[in-house]
């Protein structure tokens, strides 16, 4: 189990980038995540918008439709914290002009 707990963290210092600190790196990588982040706020909003419209037209949508929508608010489960410790992690080399 501690191997396991291991590997999770190594996983997070990768996807946080806690051991880089290269301007040229982190700030790209930071905004392809607020990218990540504003495309699935996208993607949750056409899942309210689907929802209303099928709740008022009768419609009911397949499996497939109720896993996409939890797949989304898994990645922004994800996302969200990553973008959130990155930035905070690499603070400095944002500030700096």
């Amino acid at each position: 189990m501690r191997k396991l707990g291991k590997l999770a963290d190594l996983c997070w210092e990768g996807l946080t980038l806690k051991h880089i600190s290269h301007k040229e790196i982190v700030i790209p990588y930071i905004l392809f995540f607020i990218m990540v982040l504003i495309f699935e706020l996208f993607i949750s909003i056409l899942f309210i918008v689907s929802a209303y419209l099928f709740v008022t037209y009768g419609y009911k949508p397949n499996i497939h439709y109720y896993i996409s929508a939890v797949m989304v608010i898994l990645m922004l489960m994800i996302t969200v914290p990553l973008l959130i410790a990155t930035m905070k992690l690499h603070k400095k080399e944002m500030n700096t002009g």
